[in-house]
């Protein structure tokens, strides 16, 4: 008995490299074209990047979220019922939304850069 739950228990660690969820840390910006903040003057860039800033940190709170759900979800999934956990979707919505802030963030810098503006 003490070998089974020992190897259910492994098993399931190894398992739960399963999941398709991100971490904020590892979602990488989308490309986002510095043509939408070129017509900007300077002081709108800057509001416009404090603005990216914000909705970032918001983004990065919410996958972060969705990742400990879904790795929790997916521990009691692969111990309880396995088969739920091949159904499980990962926190692709949310990566998707923070990998778009990211790219508008870098867009509205790249802008300021090329403008000389000053951060």
């Amino acid at each position: 008995m003490r070998t089974l739950l020992i190897t259910l228990v492994s098993s399931s660690f190894v398992l739960l490299g399963c999941s398709d969820a991100q971490k904020a840390a590892e979602v990488t910006p989308a490309f986002v074209s510095t043509t939408k903040y070129s017509n900007l003057s300077c002081s709108a860039l800057r509001s416009e990047a404090e603005r990216a800033r914000a909705n970032v940190a918001q983004l990065e709170g919410n996958v972060d979220k969705a990742y400990r759900r879904d790795k929790g979800a997916e521990a009691v999934a692969w111990i309880l019922f396995w088969p739920a956990a091949l159904a499980m979707n990962g926190n692709d919505s949310e990566a998707n939304q923070l990998a778009q802030a990211k790219g508008d963030s870098e867009a509205i810098r790249s802008s300021m850069l090329s403008k000389g503006c000053n951060p």
